[in-house]
C-alpha cells in the first residue's frame, strides 16, 4: 500500500506474427503485427518525488491495460474530490462556502461537469479504436490511443484503419469527432511523470478512525497483476515475484526486453533503429553498440531472416491447397 505508480514511457514494438492478421501494417494478412506497450514503476511512495532512486521496480505492460487502469483511478479521484468538495463546501444552495479553497475546487468540478454541455469531450472517453461516422463512407476514419513520438504521451489521434495503426496527422481527432476540443484531465494521468498512489482513496474522516486499515487500490493491484515484472535487480522489498512462479523464472527476460524499449532500441513506429556506428536513439543521439547489443542484432536479422523463409514456405503450402491446422502465434507471449 505505501507504493505509487510513475510511468516511464510508452512504446510501440513491431513482431512477426505468422497466418494472423491483427493490427498488421498493410491490413491483408502481412506478418508484421504492431504491439503497444507502457513502462512504469512502482516506487516507495517515500521517495517517489525525489526521484524513485531506492526502493522501486520496472514493470511492462500493453497499452490498453495501462491506459484502462489509470483511466479508472484517476475517475474514482475526480468523483471522491468532488464529492468531497460539494459536502465540504456548498451546505445548500442558499449558503454556500465561498472559501479560495471551495470556489476553485467547486469551479474545477463544476467544468469538468459542463464539458459536453459545452461542446467538448472527454479524451478518456475516446481510448478505444472505434469508427467515426458512417461505415459505408469512403473517407470514414477511426479514433483511439496513440502513443507521441518520443513516448512521453498518450493522445488520441485519427487513423485510417480498424487497429488504429495508420495514422493520419493532418486530421484532429475532436474535429472528426465533431467537437470543439477534448479534454485531457482525466486521460493526463495515463502519461503523468507525478506519483500516483496505490493506496485506496477513502472518504473524508474514514482514515482517522480507530479500526482503519490502509488498502491497497484494486486497479492498482490488477495492473500489478498483469504486467511483466523486473523487481530482483533492484532490490525492490514491495513485491510478490515469488508468488508468479511463471514470471519468476522468467524476470530476466522481462528485464532485457524492459531495457531494450528503454534504450531507443526501436523508433516511433516499432521499427529497430540502427543509424551509423550503432544504435541511434529516438533522441537522435548515436551511441557505439556494445558487443552483446551487436551480438543481439545479428541474432535478429538471422531470426528475422529464418521467419520470412518459414512464411514463405507456409504461404507456398497454403496456396497449394495443403492445410495442417497450423495457426500462428505471437512471438511474445502475455506474462503471467
Amino acid at each position: 500500500t505505501g507504493y505509487s505508480i510513475v510511468c516511464e514511457k510508452c512504446q510501440y514494438v513491431k513482431f512477426y506474427n505468422v497466418g494472423e492478421d491483427d493490427g498488421n501494417d498493410n491490413g491483408e494478412g502481412g506478418i508484421l503485427s504492431t504491439n503497444k506497450f507502457v513502462i512504469f514503476k512502482l516506487c516507495n511512495s517515500d521517495d517517489c518525488s525525489s526521484g524513485c532512486k531506492n526502493d522501486y521496480a520496472e514493470y511492462v505492460v500493453d497499452m490498453e491495460t495501462y491506459v484502462a487502469a489509470l483511466i479508472e483511478m484517476k475517475q474514482e479521484s475526480v468523483e471522491n474530490t468532488c464529492n468531497t468538495c460539494q459536502e465540504n463546501c456548498q451546505v445548500d444552495d442558499d449558503t454556500p462556502n465561498y472559501s479560495v479553497k471551495c470556489q476553485s475546487c467547486m469551479d474545477r468540478c463544476d467544468r469538468y461537469d459542463a464539458l459536453e454541455e459545452n461542446g467538448y469531450g472527454d479524451a478518456s472517453q475516446y481510448t478505444a479504436c472505434a469508427a467515426v461516422g458512417n461505415d459505408d463512407d469512403a473517407d470514414a476514419y477511426y479514433t483511439g490511443a496513440y502513443c507521441s513520438d518520443d513516448g512521453s504521451q498518450i493522445s488520441i489521434g485519427v487513423f485510417t484503419d480498424e487497429y488504429c495503426s495508420n495514422s493520419v496527422s493532418s486530421k484532429d481527432a475532436a474535429t472528426v469527432l465533431g467537437l470543439t476540443a477534448l479534454s485531457d484531465h482525466i486521460l493526463s494521468a495515463t502519461y503523468s511523470s507525478e506519483c500516483i498512489s496505490c493506496l485506496q482513496e477513502v472518504e473524508d474522516g474514514e482514515d482517522e478512525a480507530d479500526d482503519y486499515e490502509p488498502e491497497t487500490a484494486e486497479t492498482c493491484q490488477n495492473l500489478y497483476d498483469a504486467a511483466g515484472k523486473c523487481e530482483t535487480p533492484t532490490g525492490f522489498s514491495g513485491g510478490y515475484l515469488s508468488y508468479y512462479s511463471s514470471q519468476a523464472s522468467n524476470e530476466e527476460d522481462v528485464c532485457t526486453f524492459i531495457s531494450s524499449l528503454d534504450s531507443g532500441t526501436y523508433d516511433q513506429t516499432g521499427d529497430i533503429v540502427i543509424g551509423e556506428g550503432g544504435v541511434k536513439t529516438i533522441s537522435g543521439k548515436s551511441n557505439t553498440a556494445t558487443s552483446a547489443q551487436s551480438l543481439f542484432l545479428a541474432v535478429l536479422i538471422l531470426s528475422t531472416m529464418g521467419l520470412a523463409g518459414y512464411a514463405a514456405m507456409l504461404h507456398d503450402e497454403i496456396s497449394g491447397g495443403k492445410s495442417d491446422g497450423l495457426s500462428g502465434k505471437e512471438c511474445l507471449g502475455t506474462y503471467g
